[in-house]
């Protein structure tokens, strides 16, 4: 069996690529598609490897979290801080594994290189790769690539959302449109935490939805979101960082989705975590989010 090796080189690959924080100016919106499919090729370029250790990979827990970690997440997130480095020289990216603070630049990519590391680990095909672009504190870019069906979707501020598939090496994108109630119908199903799954059925149900645990890993989640499986998923004692849940905001946001406040505003604030994803039919009233706020914890009891 493999060992994860690879993890304590972490300060070398911090101080070389991770915390490079000189890029002074704004990236155009030639710049950010750029950059963008950077992302998804970097992604894309490790599938082989990410679908042949699913289930068979050794890992470390991370202190504090005590979440896992794997060479895996360690390989993509340096492999696309060099690569970066290489096109955008200055450009700061930061990731889940090699870290994160307060003090950030204001541009810089934040990674995800695998969300969803516990089903990675057991081999459950709810695991993917996400990024998000921070620009003059919002999210600019974001991308959310599931490798189990090599499938990317990635979304430009302002610009809407899209879709690409990759079968047989031929390349399909589309726009995704979830208030298209043609193509989009609003689905019969929300995802939440067990917990509130029967709470959560009482206040859906007459909108004809009835809530389900949620799959493991909140990149997944939001796409079922915009693939027009689920109706909503439910951020309820969130437990992750930015990274968790930036990316997959911006992209149910662009593709016509609502982003509901729970403790946070995710549209005010890109470093929200509790907040409801939503098919934009999906309705709340003020009695129902005030039931849904009482069931949150707050903020420094979250993670």
């Amino acid at each position: 069996m493999r060992t994860v090796s690879v993890v304590y080189a972490i300060v070398f690959f911090m101080n070389s690529f991770g915390t490079n924080s000189n890029f002074s100016h704004e990236l155009n919106s030639e710049m950010i598609m750029g950059s963008l499919a950077t992302v998804r090729e970097v992604f894309r370029g490790f599938r082989s490897t990410i679908l042949e250790r699913a289930g068979n990979t050794e890992y470390i827990s991370k202190q504090g979290d005590g979440s896992p970690v794997t060479d895996s997440d360690m390989e993509i997130e340096v492999a696309l801080q060099a690569e970066m480095k290489r096109l955008y020289p200055g450009m700061a990216v930061f990731g889940e594994e090699t870290g994160y603070g307060d003090n950030m630049p204001d541009t810089y990519w934040l990674i995800d290189p695998i969300d969803g590391t516990k089903a990675f680990i057991e081999g459950i095909p709810s695991f993917t790769c996400m990024a998000v672009l921070i620009q003059n504190g919002e999210a600019a870019a974001s991308e959310i690539y599931n490798p189990t069906l090599d499938v990317g979707y990635s979304a430009q501020r302002g610009k809407g959302a899209y879709k690409t598939s990759y079968i047989d090496s031929v390349e399909r994108t589309e726009k995704i449109d979830l208030t298209d109630a043609t193509e989009m119908p609003m689905p019969s199903i929300a995802y939440c935490k067990k917990q509130f799954t029967e709470e959560l059925s009482n206040i859906l149900q007459p909108q004809g939805v009835l809530c389900e645990e949620a799959p493991t890993g909140g990149g997944f989640g939001f796409t079922t979101v915009l693939d027009g499986i689920a109706a909503a998923r439910f951020n309820l004692h969130p437990g992750g960082y930015t990274h968790d849940y930036a990316p997959g905001a911006l992209l149910v946001r662009e593709a016509g989705g609502v982003l509901w406040p729970i403790r946070d505003d995710p549209n005010r604030s890109f470093e929200a975590r509790s907040f409801i994803a939503a098919h934009p039919k999906l309705e709340f009233t003020e009695a129902d989010l005030e039931k849904i706020r009482s069931w949150e914890k707050p903020l420094q009891e979250t993670k």
